[in-house]
């Protein structure tokens, strides 16, 4: 449960660092440790995809 959702905290927290990833979770309304526990479906996952992808201003599929 929720792998995508703990690989998009990655990518965001590998290009902005913790503070990028805090502000990531601030925008979603989930921590990571949450995010982990959820199941990833398609709905879930497409949502933090756009988020994270507005976030650091580019697509983040590449990275998946």
């Amino acid at each position: 449960m929720g792998v995508k959702l703990g690989k998009i905290f990655d990518i965001v927290a590998n290009k902005k660092g913790y503070e990028g990833r805090m502000q990531f979770a601030q925008k979603t309304g989930v921590s990571k440790n949450k995010a982990l526990k959820i199941k990833d479906t398609d709905d879930i996952v497409n949502k933090f995809k756009a988020v994270a992808s507005d976030f650091l201003g580019e697509n983040i599929d590449k990275f998946l």
